[in-house]
């Protein structure tokens, strides 16, 4: 699965800002994330952005709490290019829909991890003001360690607990399972799309060397392979399935030479 679980820490709160309306204005100082290709905690500032969006690009799976409704559209700003076209797990929700209504995350954490949050989010904008911001890393990092561990649970056991006041600790059942698609599937849509991959691919099945990347404009797929154009090698090239790493769709377009015939008839 070629998903990353993500959440942000903001430079300003909501008054700052002129209220929710205005959640673009309040900035970001760190995203967090875990990439489950990589089994990887990272934490981005405003200068490795780059960095983000080359992972963001090859992920299937944006998995968060209350990502649809803050991260998402405060990070939009920052972000060169449309975060609405990936697949989107938000576990406040699905946990909403079970429930009925909302609980923090600090609540599901201590019910089903036996683990809370660290802190409180305006707490994080004083320590980023202040100097603090391995403090500001190591907290946001948190948050997606518990939103992960919190999905893995979940995942495995098909639901996660809540403390309410009025039935005390409950079960929720949540529908989320392997929400990512697969890679032929992947493969499948961007030939019919005519949009150019990123793969990591690994060269040899058995081989130590880290996977490489590569952008691919698909011509054909096989049940075991395709056959595309590879731009690092400036050539037609056989890739098998079974040996790429992730896969993931770019905003970058191409043609077949059999579309350019068929335009011209």
């Amino acid at each position: 699965m070629n998903a990353i679980v993500i959440d942000i820490e903001t430079e300003k709160d909501f008054k700052e800002v002129g209220g929710k309306q205005n959640m673009h204005l309040l900035g970001v100082t760190v995203v967090g994330m875990y990439e489950y290709t990589t089994n990887a905690f990272i934490a981005f500032e405003k200068e490795e952005f780059s960095r983000l969006e080359e992972i963001f690009e090859l992920s299937s799976l944006l998995i968060g709490f209350n990502i649809k409704h803050f991260d998402i559209p405060v990070l939009q700003p920052h972000i060169k290019f449309d975060l609405g076209r990936f697949d989107v797990l938000d576990l406040m929700d699905e946990v909403e829909r079970g429930l009925g209504f909302r609980v923090s995350l600090d609540n599901l954490s201590r019910a089903t991890l036996g683990v809370g949050k660290s802190g409180m989010g305006l707490e994080a904008i004083d320590w980023w003001r202040g100097g603090l911001k391995d403090k500001v890393k190591e907290y946001c990092l948190q948050d997606v360690r518990l939103t992960r561990d919190l999905y893995e649970f979940g995942k495995e056991r098909g639901f996660i607990l809540a403390d309410t006041r009025d039935r005390g600790r409950v079960k929720i059942e949540v529908r989320w399972r392997d929400n990512a698609p697969t890679i032929k599937k992947i493969l499948s849509d961007a030939l019919q799309r005519r949009v150019t991959i990123m793969v990591d691919y690994k060269v040899e099945d058995n081989s130590k060397t880290p996977p490489s990347r590569r952008k691919i404009d698909i011509h054909t797929i096989s049940a075991d392979s395709f056959e595309g154009y590879c731009h690092m090698r400036g050539g037609i090239r056989t890739f098998y399935i079974e040996r790429i790493v992730s896969a993931a769709v770019t905003t970058e377009l191409y043609q077949l030479q059999h579309d350019v015939q068929q335009s011209l008839i």
